[in-house]
């Protein structure tokens, strides 16, 4: 999947997330209350059972974060809570853009 996908839940147009065609990289910018959003860049790799793995070379992620996945269609796609401000069990909704 590639492409530009916007959160409609849990909280409407807070996140992005960009699917690079050329590579297993995944962008992510995030509206913030402050005046500068965040903008974060992960490898992806695909593990079984419904499951991915993101790699960020942020300085406060020294692991791999694992996340269940679900794809709903071609345009619509569940991922669990990469928002880490979110409670342990939420699922976000994307839609692409």
């Amino acid at each position: 999947m590639t492409g530009e996908f916007t959160e409609i839940t849990p909280e409407n147009n807070r996140t992005t997330l960009i699917f690079s065609s050329n590579s297993n990289q995944l962008q992510e910018r995030r509206i913030t209350d402050g005046e500068n959003p965040i903008s974060r860049t992960f490898s992806i790799r695909l593990l079984d059972n419904g499951m991915i793995e993101l790699s960020s070379n942020e300085a406060d992620e020294e692991f791999p974060r694992i996340f269940h996945y679900e794809i709903i269609n071609d345009d619509r796609f569940e991922i669990g809570n990469i928002n880490q401000n979110d409670p342990e069990n939420t699922i976000m909704t994307f839609q692409r853009n």
